[in-house]
């Protein structure tokens, strides 16, 4: 372990001292250490997790390498690992990638790729950390003519759900080979996109057609559906139109999927479920069931001539698994100011969750953002959530006190309190922690954060994992060059 550890640190300072000398290469580091415990554990004890990308431009050519590592005192959950790397090619027409690569095929239903910037994992099987991200291991190329693309795919997606201290070859069971193409008329986009799958459970192909473009100055549409080519009950279709009259904006969406999750989930049929940035609610966010799954969403926004904005939102999920679950889903927020500076944000969403078995879920909070000086505010933000599972009234509060200087210095504390008995044998069961950020310069930033954390569900730009609770104090420095 320690030839890995100096070796880590070679590399480390090879490429902060290469980066002084040439300017085509550029980098970030993220290096979080902690000191504490999950609720599960007996000691308090200390981790280390460093993740450091390097990468080189050379007129057309990039090439790019990604080091993981993560120690503990508990030697089967440590790792050193070249997790990434890559070489592509750049050109007007044409686009060529080796190594590890992100690629989409549509809005996700046959293919999705993603990274989630500065989102750690831990499970609580392994008990090791690392970066939260689904890429693929192959190769791609893609064709850019006047008004017609074509890309083909072959490779191994990741199954982030093992970090690499596990075999890469159980990290990456699933095979694909595929192919897209669209072309594009008069403002429409038509595409056809076939993939083939091959994993321990034997071999599966399936087809999708897209179809897109603006109808008028204020519509535009999307739609696309696919279906496995040996059983046509599996199938996923989904399809948005958005209108844009002046101040107002209304979006509407429609999905089906039947039996569409492929392989070992490395496809993600889109959620149609709202994302909020307020946790009582990020933490209920209904994850989408592409096993069985029906229903739309609407939202519609307008902003008025003093530049507040009302947002409302509708969502209804049905899941018919082994009986019907029908999610609904009403929010609204109301954004605004006060003598052009004062910024405020009130929310209220109501929630029928039978996955969660929370029934009338209310949820509501204000987020408020004082400006007491010409470089100083104050923020303040409080969520209250409460709904009934099986005859239990369940409560959860949070209340957030914070401070910032120029964006320089950001300080806050967070206090939440819940009754949930999933979380608590107790009457009420209390988090406290407080965070700290230093915004040193452009390229590096220190995060600070002691006390206790709330785990839970976590959803980002539609991606949801699970959060540890943990208790104790952590370290992050981020830095890029």
């Amino acid at each position: 372990m320690k030839n890995k550890i100096v070796f880590a640190a070679v590399v480390m300072l090879l490429l902060c001292c290469t980066n002084r000398g040439f300017a085509q290469f550029y980098g970030s580091n993220i290096l979080e250490t902690q000191y504490g415990k999950l609720p599960t554990d007996t000691i308090n004890f200390g981790t280390a997790y460093d993740r450091a990308l390097l990468g080189y431009t050379y007129k057309r050519f990039t090439a790019g390498v990604t080091l993981e590592n993560y120690y503990t005192r508990y030697e089967e959950r440590n790792y050193t690992q070249f997790t990434q790397y890559s070489l592509k090619y750049n050109s007007n027409i044409l686009d060529v990638s080796l190594g590890n690569f992100n690629e989409t095929i549509g809005r996700g239903i046959l293919l999705r790729s993603f990274e989630i910037p500065g989102a750690i994992l831990e499970d609580q099987g392994f008990r090791s950390r690392n970066y939260f991200f689904r890429d693929v291991q192959g190769v791609t190329a893609k064709l850019k003519l006047k008004d017609f693309t074509t890309k083909v795919i072959w490779g191994k997606p990741l199954n982030n759900v093992f970090p690499p201290n596990q075999d890469n070859a159980i990290r990456r069971i699933d095979e694909i080979k595929a192919i897209y193409s669209d072309y594009t008329f008069k403002k429409q986009t038509l595409g056809a996109s076939f993939l083939a799958l091959d994993n321990d459970k034997g071999n599966s192909n399936y087809s999708m057609i897209t179809l897109s473009g603006v109808l008028s100055p204020k519509i535009n549409y999307y739609t696309e559906i696919a279906n496995d080519l040996d059983n046509a009950a599996t199938h996923a279709y989904y399809g948005n139109i958005n209108f844009t009259f002046d101040n107002l904006g209304i979006t509407a969406e429609v999905k089906d999927y039947n039996n569409f999750l492929l392989g070992s989930g490395f496809n993600e049929v889109p959620a149609l479920i709202k994302e909020h940035s307020y946790r009582v609610l990020n933490r209920s966010t209904h994850v989408v069931q592409p096993i069985n799954e029906s229903g739309y969403q609407i939202e519609v926004y307008y902003t008025f001539p003093d530049s507040s904005v009302l947002t409302l939102n509708n969502a209804l999920a049905k899941n018919d698994l082994d009986k019907e679950y029908i999610f609904q889903e009403y929010f609204a927020e109301y954004s605004f100011s006060i003598a052009a500076h004062h910024d405020f944000k009130l929310f209220l969403d109501y929630a029928q969750d039978p996955f969660k078995d929370q029934t009338d879920r209310l949820s509501t909070g204000i987020y408020a953002d004082w400006k007491i000086a010409e470089k100083s505010s104050i923020k303040t933000e409080y969520e209250f959530q409460y709904f009934n599972r099986g005859g239990i009234n369940v409560q959860n509060q949070l209340l957030t006190l914070g401070y910032a200087f120029q964006s320089k210095w950001v300080f806050s504390l967070v206090s939440e309190l819940s009754n949930d008995p999933f979380l608590t044998n107790k009457s009420w069961k209390t988090w406290f922690g407080g965070n700290l950020k230093y915004q040193i310069n452009n390229e590096n930033s220190l995060q600070l954060f002691a006390g206790q954390r709330r785990g839970g569900p976590a959803c980002n730009a539609g991606n949801c994992y699970e959060v540890l609770d943990y208790e104790g104090v952590e370290l992050r420095w981020t830095t890029r060059f």
